[in-house]
């Protein structure tokens, strides 16, 4: 739409118009978040180590469906939504009777990390302004929309797991040092 072509020549014109920044330091400010992400799922895999604990109803949601939901979305939405290829270990997320095993989600999660750190690693920033074939979103809206939605999600699994564990949750992985919450 024209609108859409306007927001793409205007972000295409602030990458390149920007001095201060090195032609690729944002795709590696983007690789190096991208770390930052799978380093707080890694973490939540390291704290709920026990597989009966995905199968439990954390604040009213089973946490191995709020962990696929998780990985799906990044899945789905960090590349291209509409041309998307992945598993569906669930046909439907409103399905609670069927859930995803420990080790599926597991092995999902290794297929999901491993398909963005390629994509990830080919980006340039004149093409984080371009939409992907399809799509109605930059790369860059897509990349920051799933940081965003991944974040919500790693906050909602450590609150629920602070609730479920009577205060211990994951190590948070940010822009500092790790944090390890304390027990209350």
């Amino acid at each position: 739409s024209k609108n859409s072509n306007w927001r793409q020549s205007k972000l295409l014109e602030v990458f390149r118009r920007n001095s201060k920044m090195g032609r690729n330091e944002i795709v590696i400010i983007i690789r190096e978040q991208t770390n930052v992400l799978y380093a707080n799922i890694e973490s939540v895999f390291k704290e709920v180590a026990d597989p009966d604990l995905y199968d439990r109803q954390i604040c009213d949601w089973p946490l191995g469906e709020q962990i696929y939901h998780l990985l799906h979305s990044l899945d789905q939405w960090f590349i291209n939504p509409n041309r998307y290829t992945g598993p569906q270990l669930l046909c439907d997320e409103s399905d609670s009777a069927v859930q995803p095993s420990h080790g599926d989600l597991v092995g999902y999660y290794h297929a999901v990390k491993e398909k963005i750190f390629n994509y990830v690693k080919n980006l340039d920033s004149e093409s984080l302004a371009e939409m992907p074939p399809g799509c109605q979103f930059s790369r860059l809206a897509l990349i920051l929309g799933q940081y965003r939605h991944f974040m919500y999600h790693i906050g909602l699994i450590h609150g629920c797991l602070r609730i479920h564990t009577g205060g211990s949750s994951p190590t948070y992985y940010g822009l500092g040092p790790p944090v390890k919450p304390d027990a209350q």
